[in-house]
């Protein structure tokens, strides 16, 4: 299913985050569900100024689908601006690429639509629309209430039939030089398109968990903070922090995260995109649950996201894993949670 959770830092900064974790027919679990990847290529974030990810929840290949056709699409708009210079289809902010993204997913959602149909009946939307289909030179008719009926399920996208699109969830972060960092969402079996009106947007499995202690974490912050902006250490680690509560409180949730930071302030991709993966998540993972459980102090894991992640220090997993235990308040109990015991 994948949980996908995002958290606006300040007007132009903010984070995505997304784990691995993926239960087939929903039974078997596996970690290798890869629900987030940025839409545009350094060299159009360049031109334009333009950040946008999508983190999607849900049916896995139809996800990888929706964002490999977005990023196609996107391509193809970019190189005939380039060519005509015309900037009429072209998009600028995170508005236009999340506009473009819900028409691609309503496209594939139609193709899924119309697959389904054509299995089962020999005949798609369009068909169905004017009541009758072709087989060969023979004119069909659709008129049996119960094909009409059960149609009208897959259309609706009503059912376990149409589960894999029902359950697909959205977000689409990014920073223009327009609107600075916004939020887009959308879901399966809708129309329309969402603005986060909050600092927060979760989807997936999990979700309510998160939003509560999302909803928690906002009403502790000062109007100034909660209007003007966080620190981005704070907002990192509390992202983490409530993915870690999330991740042990519902199942589908787990393995490693994929964190994408987004500071629209930065004068070039590379100054503005980082992306957080592999080690150094699962690391950020246990270090921010060992400070949640009151295993190391606030002070030295602020610090060392901060040196870990905006600093770019050299990461050392046994180096900084030595430290980490050298600066706990119990090394012993630090070990039994970093293996998997409840604090």
């Amino acid at each position: 299913m994948a949980l996908v959770n995002s958290l606006k830092f300040s007007y132009h900064s903010g984070a995505i985050i997304t784990d691995e974790e993926y239960f087939i027919g929903g039974r078997r679990r596996v970690h290798t569900a890869d629900n987030m990847r940025p839409l545009i290529t350094e060299e159009m974030s360049n031109e334009l100024g333009l950040e946008a990810v999508y983190g999607g929840s849900g049916n896995i290949a139809v996800t990888n689908e929706v964002i490999d056709r977005i990023t196609r699409s996107l391509a193809e708009k970019y190189a005939a601006y380039k060519r005509s210079g015309s900037a009429e289809k072209m998009f600028f902010t995170v508005e236009d690429v999340s506009r473009i993204a819900l028409s691609i997913f309503q496209s594939v959602s139609k193709d899924m639509v119309n697959k389904k149909l054509k299995g089962l009946f020999g005949f798609g939307i369009d068909d169905f629309n004017r009541c009758y289909y072709m087989k060969g030179e023979e004119k069909v008719e659709i008129k049996e209430d119960k094909i009409v009926s059960k149609a009208m399920d897959f259309i609706m996208l009503k059912g376990d039939a149409m589960k894999d699109l029902n359950e697909i969830e959205g977000i689409i972060i990014g920073t223009d030089g327009t609107n600075g960092f916004t939020t887009y969402d959308f879901y399966g079996g809708m129309t329309h398109l969402y603005i986060s009106t909050s600092l927060y947007n979760a989807v997936g499995a999990g979700s309510t968990t998160t939003s509560l202690a999302f909803g928690e974490l906002i009403n502790k912050l000062s109007l100034d903070k909660r209007r003007m902006g966080v620190d981005r250490v704070f907002g990192l680690v509390e992202l983490i922090r409530i993915t870690n509560l999330t991740a042990l409180k519902n199942s589908e949730v787990g393995g490693y995260y994929d964190i994408i930071y987004i500071d629209g302030a930065g004068k070039s991709h590379n100054d503005r995109y980082l992306e957080i993966t592999g080690n150094k998540s699962q690391f950020l993972k246990e270090l921010v649950g060992a400070y949640d459980c009151g295993l190391v102090s606030k002070e030295f894991c602020f610090d060392l996201t901060d040196r870990i992640v905006f600093q770019n220090a050299d990461f050392d997993l046994n180096e900084a894993e030595n430290i980490l235990f050298a600066n706990a308040t119990d090394p012993g109990k630090l070990d039994l949670f970093m293996r998997g015991y409840k604090a």
